[in-house]
């Protein structure tokens, strides 16, 4: 049954690089440039494939990846533990390789998400064994936002309560530069002021407080072996899957009325932050719920063949994908960003992911980790005589 969960595990992480390289393609890769001509569709057209792409993936798919993120975390950690190895201090280690790894990359793609959570991952370790019950608490407490919640309550007690975010962001540089740098005032720009501006986004919105989260939600779900035995747990995925629905619902009809309150924009700003958080989180549940309740009926289909071997090599498909990306779409490459709206930019971002998974099953076919994942794990052992080719099979 291990090998059926970390097939599962795999194909969840497929599919959530699915939505990431989609979501990465419809904004350009964090460039947000008019189109200066579009062919076939129209801009209404392109306007609501956007709208309907942050709507349903924004927000959801770095969630899905952060949650299992966590459960990879467990699962490293518990079979160094069965050897009777204490692994913190190396997989403290080994998220400072990544770490590196992810500012290597943000150098050309500043909404790298690795060096954050490399960052973020820190208290997770140090709470690795905490009580379950404790991680709980914690989960909650960072889910709710309490920042944010005490500026909203600040709104109520003083009605002259002026908010100034934290951190400052430098995007319309950043559009700046990718619309006419060249690569390396793309690299001198994404070097400090892309890295304040995307961590700018990630605390003033509350993002590392989810992360965090969900990091310790992931470890409490691989200590309930949750994907072990999936097969036994439908009933279990589909009330899932229905209180997901349930509670999108709600926190729908709820962002509904606030807008129509007499509030204030920056009390309605706050509380569009949380509830946008916690649609999230729910609407990550039920799809996790939803593609496993699927790959269970249906596992013998192809697709979940590419799901799962996308998924071994995310690592690497993440960084080339949006390297690949960044070449496209910015003036420095092909300035896509002049030619192709959002409907375009998300059929091309179906094709670059349908191309990599292909690539990416021929791969594991051959060799044993993706050529990104053996570097990080020969230097995570400090070993770099780790077999990366799988033995022929003999006749």
């Amino acid at each position: 049954m291990i090998k059926d969960r970390i097939i599962i595990i795999d194909v969840l992480r497929g599919f959530a690089l699915l939505l990431i390289v989609l979501i990465h393609y419809v904004e350009h890769f964090d460039f947000f440039q008019s189109t200066q001509a579009n062919f076939i569709f129209s801009g209404s057209t392109d306007k609501e494939v956007m709208r309907l792409s942050f709507l349903l993936i924004s927000g959801k798919a770095y969630s899905i990846f952060a949650l299992l993120f966590g459960i990879s975390f467990f699962i490293q950690m518990d079979n160094k533990a069965q050897k009777g190895i204490d692994y913190r201090w190396r997989f403290i280690w080994r998220m400072t390789i990544l770490l590196i790894i992810g500012f290597l990359h943000s150098l050309i793609y500043r909404g790298d998400i690795l060096h954050i959570y490399a960052l973020l991952s820190l208290p997770v370790v140090f709470l690795y064994k905490a009580r379950t019950n404790i991680l709980w608490i914690i989960s909650v407490l960072l889910v709710l936002q309490i920042p944010i919640i005490y500026n909203l309550i600040q709104t109520f007690i003083d009605s002259s309560y002026e908010y100034v975010k934290p951190l400052k962001g430098y995007f319309t540089e950043g559009n700046e530069v990718y619309a006419s740098g060249n690569f390396r005032e793309v690299i001198s720009y994404n070097f400090w002021k892309g890295r304040i501006t995307v961590w700018a986004w990630t605390f003033n919105n509350g993002r590392y407080l989810q992360l965090i989260a969900l990091f310790m939600v992931g470890t409490i779900i691989g200590r309930k072996r949750l994907f072990e035995n999936i097969e036994n747990k439908v009933k279990g995925l589909i009330i899932v899957i229905v209180i997901s629905i349930i509670l999108i619902y709600i926190l729908s009809y709820v962002n509904s009325s606030y807008k129509a309150s007499d509030l204030t924009k920056l009390q309605k700003g706050f509380i569009n932050t949380i509830i946008t958080s916690l649609v999230s989180l729910s609407a990550t549940s039920g799809i996790i719920a939803l593609v496993s309740f699927l790959y269970i009926k249906f596992k013998g289909l192809y697709i979940f063949k590419l799901f799962s071997a996308y998924g071994k090599m995310s690592l690497t498909n993440y960084i080339l994908q949006a390297i690949l990306g960044v070449i496209l779409f910015y003036d420095f490459g092909f300035s896509l960003y002049k030619y192709l709206g959002s409907t375009w930019s998300i059929i091309l971002g179906i094709v670059i992911f349908i191309v990599q998974a292909l690539i990416s099953k021929q791969w594991n076919e051959k060799y044993c980790y993706g050529p990104i994942e053996w570097f990080w794990r020969c230097s995570t052992n400090l070993d770099f005589s780790i077999k990366i080719k799988r033995k022929s099979k003999q006749n």
